[in-house]
């Protein structure tokens, strides 16, 4: 009787930790990106972003009129000082006019601390 109680605190114990840990991760919520983009980048804009422990995933689109072949997702990666870390690169493959894609990045040891993102889009235009 006494080993039925202890093992059954011992389940519910384990079950309240994995509990605690998995709503404490350091899950972001998908975020949009905010800023209107400018300049001879803005055809190709990441849309949004959202950061899973050690991956960043995110969507990328087509704005402009002709099609983007070989779309690469550059990636800064910066702390609270917004201090860069490093950068990664993602491809997101071809691109027609309008089209999107989503991409996944595994996020390296060392960019991890980061708390915020800088994007750049590049491609070959068609």
């Amino acid at each position: 009787m006494v080993i039925r109680q202890r093992i059954r605190a011992s389940l519910w114990l384990g079950i309240t930790v994995a509990f605690v840990v998995l709503a404490a991760a350091p899950a972001q919520a998908a975020k949009a990106v905010t800023k209107p983009p400018t300049g001879k980048k803005r055809d190709l804009v990441v849309l949004d972003h959202e950061r899973w422990l050690d991956t960043l995933k995110g969507t990328v689109k087509n704005f402009g009129k002709a099609s983007a072949r070989d779309v690469t997702v550059v990636v800064k990666f910066l702390d609270k000082k917004k201090k860069v870390l490093g950068t990664q690169r993602v491809s997101a493959g071809d691109l027609r006019s309008g089209d999107q894609s989503s991409w996944s990045l595994a996020i390296q040891e060392k960019n991890r601390p980061a708390t915020s993102y800088q994007f750049e889009v590049h491609a070959i235009w068609q």
